[in-house]
This record gives structure tokens, C-alpha cells and sequence, in this order.
């Protein structure tokens, strides 16, 4: 796993099965109590300790609430803030600005919980088929946990390289740290070898105990996902298609994002998070996340509202589009989810006559809309939707809300996208179709890329994937200046490499213009 080793914050790849158990899962399929003692000899000697390592890679996406806020400033903001759907109501405006800094903690972050998930997927990798060999671990499940790991690592290099391009491929243990860069191309190259890899070894489905685990689906759209980046559409094609019959849409829209719907039925890889909202203290690690609370009005929560949705988002959606208020929320909308009603928020439950309050059930109004915190009154809908959460004011900042990072309606507009880089355009239409009848749209004869564009803003704005499937297209600065007006910088769709890796490894060079 990624371990600090000095001053200069330089980390190797080893093993170290004890500290990686130390930092294990609590949530769910996670949860795993038999792991005391366990070090480098024990931890594959058993169906149940594998298990318990295998669950801890998944850990690596865990780390919002422990001080280095992964899953709302590492993960959510490069996959939004740079499309200028949504931006910062506080001073910090280095996206919207394209000025972002290579010394912003988020970077570090990223890249150094991903290496360390990278690190726990290469010592299962490693470890996992000698102990099923030796009869140590049952083969049906040491298989399933192989695939899981392969899985796993192929995923967390497509994190990283959709935001900072070419990095280090590592994969096996190693403690050499100072490792240059591979390019993107070679980085999608191994992610596709990983995919290819876990797909046979992994399953459809899983029961109630073990569901939120990698499974065939996820594999094959980051399948997908990778040869696009390739540019081999026809591979990427086949990978998407393999999903037919075995991934769905939800009916509504509304329901993808609900607070109870946790690995739904058109989710194919979220992280799991635990169900009960927290008041815990910043310096702790109970597998929550405080991106609703940065989403919410501060209005209503007291603290928080820093991220806030944009005008230019709200009005670009169709006359129609269901999506459009699934997604954000503008002066005078009330909540689309039933549980959500604003009026029974305990701020609102409270306001006398008089008060800006009093008898709301709508996001503000259209005289009045609320602007705490310099927002400009707009808000996404996808990350507040937890009725538990109700902000600092009454003790709950952290929720449990899971993420979802990847879900069978991008799969889709992904396949259309395919078909028409094929020139099957008709194909493409057909597919791209199939989102826009459940938003409601009238049906598109033929598309452009544009139209493909325009479709994943609206499907996914607020999610984990928006800008990367622009970048992925090779039309991110084209379309950026079409639809907000504005130029993105030469070399500014990628982020910096961290700060404290370059300054740490002399041969990790940083992306030009930073």
C-alpha cells in the first residue's frame, strides 16, 4: 500500500497487510471483525481473511470524513467543477478561473489514496493465487476476490488518469518510489488488461450481504470506458453491448438518486457508505460523506451551501426535460423528492410570520431567492437528497448517502457515442433515444457529438463523470466555448500533478502550463 516514508511525503508501494486490516472497512459487506493478528503470512490463510483484505482496497474510496474530504473535494469537484455547471460560492474560484494549483490538497489526495488502493490490489493480486493453490482459500471465492482486486486497481487508474493523464504504472509490490510517468494511452492500455482479466473471475450478481462488490457489469462499462479513451470504438461497443440484459434504466429519474434506492438497479459501481447520518468530529473515519451538506442551502443548514449549482446549467435544459429539476433546483422549485420537503426542515418548522422562512416549501422565491454564502440561488438536487441530513445547526453534517460512480444510463449515451464515431449513426440516434424518452424528449432522427454532449450534461451533471466524458471526446474546449461561452486554457483540461509528489520524486514530470 502507499505509506509516507519521510518529510517529503514519498510513498511506496509494499505490502503491510497488518496496517492495511488496521485501516479496514466498516460498512456493510465491509464490515469485518476477524482481523486481529492477521499480517503478511496469516492474511491469506483463509476464505475469511482474504475476504477481509480484499474488502479493505475498497477502502481507499472511504476517506472523506477523516480530514482529506476524498469523496466531495477529490472526486466530486474535478468531475463538475470544470464544466462551470456548478461552482464555488466562497473565494475559491481557481476552477471556474482555470487556475487551479498543484499545491491544493485535493491533488495530493487523490493520488495518494488511489496509489494506496493500487498498493492493497497488487498484494492480493500477488498473494491471492499461490493461497488458492495451496488450498488455503476455496477457488470459487479466491477467483471472485481476484477478479474484485483486478477490478479494483483497473478502477483506480481510471481516476486518476481521466484527471491528471499520464502517471506511474505500478503493478506488482515495489518499494521503488521514483517512478516516472507512463503515458495515457499506455495507463487505459493496462486498464483494459485489468478489465479484461477480472470479467470471467467476477459475478452478475450478489446477495444482500456481499451487494456493492465489483461485479461483471462494472467491469465491462469501465471496459467501455477505457477503450474509448483508446479510440478503439468497436472494442468499446462490443463492452457496453455485453450489458444488455444484465443492467436496466430506472423508470423515473428521480428514483436513481434516492437516499434508500443503495445499489439500484441502474447503478452498476457505488461506494458504500453507511446508512445513518453523523455529528462525528472531523478527525474520525465513519465511512460518511459531507458533500450534502456543501450542497445544501445554507439557509437551511447553517454551514456549508459552498457548492451551488449555476444559472447557466438550470436554463440550458429542454422545455420538458424531467431531468432538469431531478438535478437543480432554482428560486421557487420545491424539492421532486417526496422525502424532501422543505417545509418540514426544522429551520422552516420554526420560522415565524415575517420571517424569509415562514411557510416555504420551494428553494426560496423568485422575489426572494436565497443567496447565503454569495451562491447565485441554484442547487443540485442528486447529492440532497438524505432526509436525515439536516445540517449543522441540528447536529448532522455528515451523511451516508452512497455514491454512485458509474450507472447503466451513461453506459448508454457512451454506446451511442460509440456508434456514431463508427458512422453508424442511425444505431447512435436509436441508443441516445432510449435517455431521452425517459426524460421525457421528443426522439432525434440523427445526432452530432454535440447532441451527445448536450445529453451527458443533462443525464450526469452533479455525478462523478461529467467533464471526463467531455475530455474523452476530444471536444471539451470546443464544447465548453459553444455552451458557457467560455475558452478553456491550452493544457487546462487536465489537472496538475500534486505539488508534494513532484517535489518528493525528480522523475515525475508536471503537465505542461502548470
Amino acid at each position: 500500500m502507499y505509506k509516507k516514508t519521510n518529510k517529503k511525503n514519498l510513498v511506496r508501494i509494499t505490502a503491510g497487510f497488518a496496517i492495511l486490516l488496521a485501516l479496514g472497512c466498516s460498512n456493510e459487506f465491509l464490515q469485518d471483525k476477524k482481523t486481529d493478528g492477521l499480517n503478511d503470512i496469516t492474511a491469506f490463510s483463509s476464505d475469511a481473511t482474504a475476504t477481509a483484505v480484499v474488502s479493505g482496497i475498497y477502502d481507499a474510496l472511504q476517506a472523506e470524513s477523516d480530514g482529506r474530504e476524498y469523496n466531495t473535494k477529490s472526486l466530486w469537484v474535478p468531475s463538475n467543477y470544470p464544466t462551470l455547471d456548478f461552482e464555488d460560492s466562497g473565494a475559491d474560484t481557481q476552477f471556474s478561473t482555470f487556475t487551479v494549483k498543484s499545491d491544493d490538497g485535493r491533488w495530493k489526495n487523490l493520488w495518494v489514496l488511489n496509489y494506496q488502493g493500487i498498493g492493497r490490489a497488487n498484494a492480493a493480486i500477488a498473494k491471492l493465487k499461490p493461497a488458492i493453490e495451496a488450498g488455503k482459500v476455496t477457488k470459487a471465492l479466491g477467483n471472485r476476490l481476484l477478479g474484485e482486486s483486478l477490478f479494483l486497481r483497473g478502477f483506480l487508474y481510471t481516476s486518476m488518469a481521466q484527471n491528471f493523464g499520464g502517471l506511474p504504472i505500478v503493478t506488482e509490490e515495489t518499494t521503488d518510489y521514483t517512478l516516472g510517468r507512463n503515458t495515457q494511452d499506455e495507463v487505459f492500455t493496462q486498464i483494459v488488461k485489468d478489465m479484461e482479466a477480472a470479467i470471467p473471475l467476477l459475478v452478475w450478481t450478489y446477495d444482500s450481504d456481499n451487494k456493492g462488490r465489483a461485479t461483471k457489469a462494472a467491469a465491462y462499462h469501465y471496459l467501455g470506458n477505457a477503450y474509448m479513451w483508446l479510440k478503439q470504438y468497436d472494442k468499446a461497443a462490443a463492452a457496453f453491448e455485453a450489458l444488455q440484459g444484465h443492467a436496466e434504466l430506472e423508470a423515473n429519474y428521480v428514483n436513481i438518486h434516492a437516499a434508500a434506492n443503495r445499489n439500484g438497479k441502474e447503478s452498476l459501481f457505488e461506494i458504500q457508505l453507511s446508512s445513518a447520518a453523523s455529528d462525528m468530529g472531523w478527525g474520525r473515519n465513519d465511512n460518511v460523506t459531507y458533500l450534502q451538506s456543501m450542497c445544501m442551502p445554507q439557509e437551511l443548514s447553517g454551514w456549508g451551501g459552498y457548492i451551488n449549482a449555476t444559472k447557466v446549467l438550470y436554463d440550458s435544459f429542454e422545455a420538458g426535460d424531467k431531468r432538469k429539476l431531478c438535478t437543480v433546483l432554482g428560486p421557487g422549485d420545491a424539492h421532486p423528492d417526496p422525502l424532501m420537503q422543505i417545509k418540514d426542515h426544522p429551520e422552516v418548522k420554526k420560522a415565524v410570520v415575517g420571517d424569509k422562512l415562514y411557510g416555504l416549501n420551494t428553494c426560496g422565491t423568485l422575489a426572494k431567492p436565497w443567496l447565503q454564502q454569495s451562491n447565485a440561488g441554484y442547487f443540485c438536487v442528486k447529492t440532497w437528497r438524505d432526509p436525515q441530513l439536516q445540517g449543522n445547526s441540528y447536529g448532522t453534517i455528515f451523511g451516508g448517502q452512497n455514491q454512485i460512480l458509474a450507472r447503466y444510463g451513461e453506459s448508454l449515451l457512451s454506446l451511442a457515442e460509440c456508434y456514431l464515431q463508427l458512422g453508424q449513426g442511425a444505431k447512435a440516434a436509436t441508443t441516445l433515444n432510449i435517455i431521452r424518452t425517459r426524460a421525457g424528449l421528443a426522439s432525434k432522427a440523427t445526432i452530432t457529438i454535440t447532441d451527445i454532449l448536450d445529453e451527458y450534461r443533462h443525464e450526469l451533471a452533479g455525478e462523478f463523470t461529467q467533464w471526463f466524458l467531455y475530455r474523452r471526446s476530444g471536444k471539451a474546449t470546443q464544447y465548453m466555448l459553444l455552451r458557457t461561452g467560455k475558452t478553456v486554457p491550452a493544457g487546462r483540461e487536465l489537472m496538475p500533478l500534486p505539488k508534494s509528489q513532484l517535489d518528493a520524486n525528480p522523475n515525475l514530470v508536471q503537465n505542461p502550463t502548470y
